[in-house]
């Protein structure tokens, strides 16, 4: 399925070869349709999790799809094509690597905003190349998913508007936000949740963002500003948890959906539609352990196709 698009790896940054992301073109040149765009999770240090880790996932929301008349037989009703990015990552301990010996280009330091900055980075070059501009369900899993919403949370209102200025003064290139959020078994308030693991996630909380102290002015459930305002085009969030996760709790999904609900003013649940509301939709009914989801990929191809549908398109 994936296999029978076509595939190109693009780098969107010089100075490190992890700055690189891949594309699988369905119909680029049909602008009516959309873009799915993944951030890989990995707790931001994992090298073993790639921007290939979404390939499972291509192969099930293309299987929803119906037979079409494209060029390369895939049914692709809704999806102009996939990307998938990679970015910098934090040292992980069970991969050391030695600053003095290891060029730079492949030194693994990064340290909050240099995972945000990259994401940015990924977005604008693939708005530049492939002009999609808003027309994307930006897909993240784990430190993917709070990525997604620190892309929001840092962005200007005028960055969610088709057409904006991705330049922001003094600060770096900022993509046009998309209209859909899926994000799944989330890491949204660092905080509590190393607390609820007994402080066993503090290593790599500490990895990515420094001191604890320094925790929560990152964490996407504190954003002090409202999502809705900061997301001007922004249309669905659905955020995907499974009971058998072992790594993310349900009260991590819970209180990001109550958050979102509560603070934000999106309506929850899947009822008649209303006019200029933001929807939000918890989706608690995943299966597979945190990484067995996207190995998978067939409950992210639901999200995805359940997002697609939000926007006006069946399967």
């Amino acid at each position: 399925m994936a296999a029978s698009l076509r595939y190109t790896l693009h780098h969107y940054g010089s100075h490190n070869d992890l700055q690189k992301l891949g594309v699988w073109e369905a119909e680029p040149a049909d602008k009516g349709k959309y873009w799915v765009v993944y951030i890989h999770g990995g707790a931001w240090r994992d090298p073993r999790v790639a921007h290939e880790t979404f390939v499972p996932s291509i192969d099930h929301i293309l299987s929803l799809s119906p037979a079409s008349s494209t060029s390369n037989g895939v049914g692709a009703i809704a999806i102009a094509g996939f990307a998938s990015i990679d970015y910098r990552l934090s040292p992980h301990p069970d991969f050391p690597q030695d600053p003095a010996t290891t060029p730079t280009n492949q030194y693994r330091g990064a340290r909050h905003p240099d995972h945000l900055d990259d994401v940015r980075s990924a977005l604008v070059f693939l708005q530049q190349t492939y002009g999609f501009g808003a027309n994307y369900v930006l897909v993240g899993h784990s430190a993917g998913a709070a990525l997604a919403f620190q892309l929001v949370a840092t962005s200007s209102p005028l960055t969610g508007t088709p057409g904006a200025s991705t330049m922001m003064a003094g600060a770096p290139a900022h993509p046009v936000l998309p209209v859909a959020i899926v994000a799944f078994g989330g890491l949204y308030d660092f905080t509590a949740v190393n607390e609820r693991f007994g402080g066993t996630y503090a290593s790599f909380f500490r990895s990515a963002f420094g001191d604890a102290d320094d925790w929560d002015a990152a964490a996407p459930i504190k954003f002090p500003g409202s999502y809705a305002e900061q997301w001007s085009n922004g249309e669905f969030v659905l955020l995907g948890w499974s009971p058998e996760d072992t790594l993310v709790d349900e009260p991590e999904a819970d209180n990001m959906a109550r958050r979102i609900r509560d603070i934000d003013g999106f309506v929850e649940g899947v009822g008649d539609e209303e006019a200029g509301k933001k929807r939000l939709l918890l989706f608690k009914d995943l299966r597979g352990d945190h990484d067995d989801i996207w190995r998978n990929g067939e409950g992210v191809a639901r999200m995805v196709w359940i997002a697609l549908q939000k926007l006006g398109f069946e399967p």
